[in-house]
């Protein structure tokens, strides 16, 4: 039961982008780190239980599910800038200078992992190119055993403890592709330690949980100050978001609901890819180019649900079924988990 967590994720890193006020920046932030901690948990899952580390049949279905609608939203995101190029500019200084180098690295998708870049087309490009590379380190052998995936996160835990002491600044412990081994890291050993019946969170906690979530987001840089939101609030963010998926792991509510958790969460992803360009398009119909507040953020959300309900028809027309011919393989265990099929950030 992951689904509806992942569009309210995706719904709050909209919100965080279009809102107009600073004091929203980390509400992004923080989703983005659970998502990773989802991610880590789904894609341990999966190569353990769907694939059993059949990479050719997991990478495959990867980029069925990631790559498809990123170039779909990429294609159609360069044709509006091309022509509205003024527009498009005034609405984020990341499509005021499009080249042909820095198009070839969005086409290429892994080097947006690196945040400086000139022209970036797909905005989200960064946090998908960031779970690719966990992706990696996952397959290649920290799902395969809680030691493996308890080194991972004992070299994340290190990464961030020296970036703190040598003062590296917020943009190395969020921005920086390795920071992300941390919040995958944990999604790894979740899984390992519930298969080892050592960690359960009975299903009852997840609502305290959520409300912890809220209440550890919106104070920071409200009531508590935007250090907290960018240090202790941002590690706290991850230890209840843990907790959360561990308890929504476990929480078995009637078929009607799992169906319509299944379906939210098919939403996710195509809201989240595309909410920069349905963004500018609200923004040109309704508001202007250079919009930004509370109203134009509520107006993009809605609007990118619409689209994402599109995105995710035509995704269940032409890719799905593919992704559901690989994911037949046989299972190598009776697996201890809802539904591995969609778990993760994108899906697992």
């Amino acid at each position: 039961m992951f689904g509806a967590l992942r569009l309210f994720l995706a719904i709050t890193v909209i919100l965080s982008h279009f809102a107009g006020d600073v004091y929203y920046k980390h509400f992004g932030y923080y989703a983005v780190r659970v998502f990773f901690i989802l991610s880590g948990f789904a894609i341990t899952a999966a190569l353990n239980e769907v694939y059993a580390f059949d990479l050719k049949r997991f990478w495959a279905n990867r980029a069925l599910r990631l790559l498809p609608l990123y170039y779909l939203v990429l294609m159609a995101t360069l044709a509006t800038i091309l022509v509205l190029p003024i527009e498009t500019a005034r609405f984020t200084s990341d499509w005021a200078a499009p080249n042909l180098n820095e198009l070839w690295l969005n086409l290429a998708l892994l080097p947006m992992m690196n945040w400086a870049h000139a022209f970036r087309v797909v905005m989200p490009a960064w946090s998908i190119a960031v779970e690719i590379l966990m992706y990696i380190y996952l397959a290649l052998g920290c799902a395969r055993r809680k030691s493996y995936a308890a080194l991972m996160f004992a070299a994340a835990v290190a990464f961030h403890t020296l970036s703190f002491l040598d003062e590296s600044g917020w943009d190395i412990r969020y921005f920086s592709p390795h920071s992300a081994a941390l919040g995958f890291s944990i999604g790894a050993l979740i899984y390992f330690q519930r298969r080892e019946n050592r960690l359960r969170v009975p299903p009852r906690a997840i609502l305290p949980l959520l409300l912890l979530w809220l209440a550890n987001t919106v104070g920071g840089g409200w009531i508590l100050s935007d250090d907290y939101a960018r240090l202790e609030g941002f590690y706290l963010n991850s230890i209840i978001g843990a907790a959360l998926i561990a308890a929504l792991a476990d929480w078995r509510p009637a078929a009607v609901l799992q169906a319509l958790d299944r379906y939210l969460g098919e939403l996710a992803y195509p809201a989240f890819l595309s909410h920069w360009l349905v963004g500018f398009a609200v923004a040109l119909a309704f508001f202007g180019t250079d919009a930004r507040g509370t109203g134009f953020a509520l107006a993009a959300i809605l609007a990118s649900l619409v689209v994402a309900t599109f995105m995710a028809a035509l995704n269940e027309r032409w890719v799905e079924p593919l992704r559901r011919k690989i994911r037949r393989g046989e299972k190598v265990t009776q697996s201890p988990l809802p539904d591995t099929r969609d778990l993760g950030a994108a899906g697992a």
